[in-house]
């Protein structure tokens, strides 16, 4: 099969540990892109933590922002497309999480807030490199447009806040945890997946000659989507089982060995 596009997770995908791009990586991605195929983003990222994300790529296509939820374009970061919450499912939303002990992050048109302004809102500042504002209402953001609700809290509070929420359905919403302690809870039909189908569609390139590659639970949708999904091999086992193949891990450059043996 030959394979055009290359949708990658960026947070230990494309990029180590400490949030770095190698030279390794970076010139597999310009070499990719000379040869006439393409790599774009799947990333959970938006705002100012997208803008570092989006300086590897040299061309014009659309990124997958927000975990499917927002298309931009990789040459001026202009929104091609978004999902946004119903403004009441919105306050729901809001309402359920403060339910559980931890605290609420919402990503809206406005930009970043949190409920409370605490050591967790900090870590999630530094992780999302975009300092959250404390929310002013439930209300006033859901008019917004939300794009999607996070719950930081324990390992063990997200497990069982995702497993209520799964067997509750009391409102229409996908979730997912997408880190360790982060539960993401974002409108109905939006995941990496989808997202990628739209930008696969943008491009005039069919799901078979599409690879996906990616670390974390948000990003099986889009493995199982791509004609080859590929998992990092630092991924968890759930994660590598809904791969096709599974490629060496972020510190081995892992993305790059993806690109020179699938597409150039």
């Amino acid at each position: 099969m030959a394979y055009r596009l290359l949708a990658a997770d960026y947070d230990l995908t494309l990029s180590l540990p400490d949030h770095t791009v190698s030279d390794t990586v970076r010139g597999a991605i310009r070499r990719v892109f000379e040869a006439g195929r393409y790599v774009t983003l799947a990333t959970g990222r938006l705002g100012s933590g997208a803008e570092g994300a989006r300086a590897l790529i040299p061309g014009d296509v659309p990124m997958i922002l927000c975990n499917g939820g927002v298309l931009a374009s990789a040459a001026d970061g202009a929104v091609l497309s978004e999902t946004v919450m119903d403004p009441e499912t919105a306050v729901r939303v809001m309402e359920w999480c403060a339910r559980f002990p931890g605290t609420t992050v919402v990503w809206c048109r406005d930009g970043l807030f949190a409920d409370r302004m605490n050591e967790a809102a900090e870590i999630y500042a530094r992780l999302s490199f975009c300092a959250p504002r404390l929310l002013p209402s439930r209300e006033a953001a859901g008019r917004s447009g939300v794009h999607k609700i996070l719950l930081l809290s324990t390992v063990d509070t997200v497990e069982r806040a995702w497993e209520t929420l799964r067997r509750e359905t009391p409102f229409p919403v996908n979730s997912f945890p997408s880190t360790p302690g982060v539960l993401e809870i974002v409108p109905p039909g939006v995941d990496k997946g989808s997202g990628l189908a739209r930008a696969a569609a943008l491009l005039g390139i069919p799901r078979e000659e599409v690879i996906a590659v990616g670390d974390g639970e948000n990003d099986i949708p889009m493995l199982r989507w791509a004609g080859l999904g590929v998992a990092m091999g630092n991924a968890p086992e759930s994660v590598k089982a809904a791969a096709d193949i599974v490629c060496p891990p972020c510190d081995e450059d892992g993305a790059a060995w993806v690109m020179e043996n699938y597409l150039l």
